[in-house]
């Protein structure tokens, strides 16, 4: 084998979403040939519902996928701890400096390509890989007409902050990129993962603070926008702080509450102070698009004048 690739899935009470989360998961190795060895490690903690009952008799004989259970004790489990448990036991199915080590969360399926896609940004020398995530459209349709819209706007606001900011972005990292740094499509290599020290133990926001580690041991990130993964959207979650809680905050809020952590156009591009005073509000967020689009045709205006000069 010249690499091997194992996958980490925290999962708590997913027997609704386990099945075609790891089905799609499994699908992955046909398309890295036999040279790679790929493997799945599902780590349910702290479960009361049958997640790993379904799956042993869904999987059963599959070599390539392992379970392990885990039941955290009372006030120490939170997001961080599973999914660094996850991590740790996939891990230990790796040996090489350079094995991959990725993860995804059990409300997810992973595009089919995901694997290979990662693969590929390995091969052109990353340390680790940011995939992107969207809702899944089974789950999009039952929001309202006016949650939709919401995300949306925000989907579109941030996709042009990307392009401004691409000149502050590093040279290995150029747009087109995104901002995302979700567990749902993590990807490392072994010694970066060791050298970060592991998944912190934080009861949210983990995931971007093993991103942070990646970036303050030295690696190379980036953040693929041909890597994607479709996740649930769902409103009752798991983790405090996590995707549900947010999008119920954007669905919830009056349209003069501050947008979770979104900042107006010059705030997010470094020219004025982040504060409390100056959060978009969704009252405001339409003019922010028309500003950001005005800059974004007028950029581009300049780029293509300066090509043709």
């Amino acid at each position: 084998m010249e690499r091997r690739i194992a996958v980490a899935v925290p999962a708590m009470n997913e027997r609704a979403n386990i099945l075609p989360c790891v089905s799609a998961l499994l699908g992955q190795a046909e398309s890295l040939g036999p040279r790679t060895a790929f493997s799945v490690h599902i780590l349910a903690n702290n479960c009361s519902d049958d997640t790993i009952p379904v799956l042993r008799s869904g999987f059963a004989g599959c070599d390539a996928l392992h379970l392990h259970e885990v039941t955290f004790a009372p006030g120490e489990g939170n997001a961080g701890r599973a999914r660094g448990a996850a991590l740790e036991c996939a891990s230990a199915d790796l040996s090489s400096p350079n094995d991959l080590l990725l993860c995804t969360d059990a409300d997810t399926f992973v595009a089919h390509d995901w694997a290979e896609k990662t693969v590929r940004y390995f091969d052109a020398g990353f340390d680790a890989v940011a995939g992107i995530a969207r809702i899944r459209g089974s789950n999009w349709e039952n929001l309202t007409a006016e949650q939709r819209h919401r995300i949306r706007q925000l989907t579109k606001y941030h996709a042009l902050l990307s392009y401004l900011r691409r000149d502050q972005a590093p040279s290995y990292d150029r747009w087109p990129n995104h901002g995302y740094e979700g567990g749902a499509s993590i990807a490392l290599t072994l010694d970066t993962y060791r050298k970060t020290g592991g998944c912190p133990p934080l009861p949210s926001g983990e995931d971007r603070a093993l991103f942070a580690a990646v970036r303050n041991a030295g690696g190379r990130i980036r953040h693929a926008l041909d890597v994607r993964v479709y996740t649930s959207g769902r409103r009752i979650g798991r983790a405090s702080g996590g995707t549900a809680q947010t999008i119920n905050l954007w669905c919830a809020q009056a349209p003069s509450d501050p947008i979770h952590e979104t900042w107006p156009l010059n705030a997010e591009l470094g020219h004025a102070e982040k504060t409390a005073e100056n959060r978009l509000t969704f009252e405001t967020l339409a003019n922010e698009i028309v500003r950001a689009q005005a800059l974004v045709q007028a950029s581009r205006d300049a780029e293509q004048f300066a090509l043709s000069a």
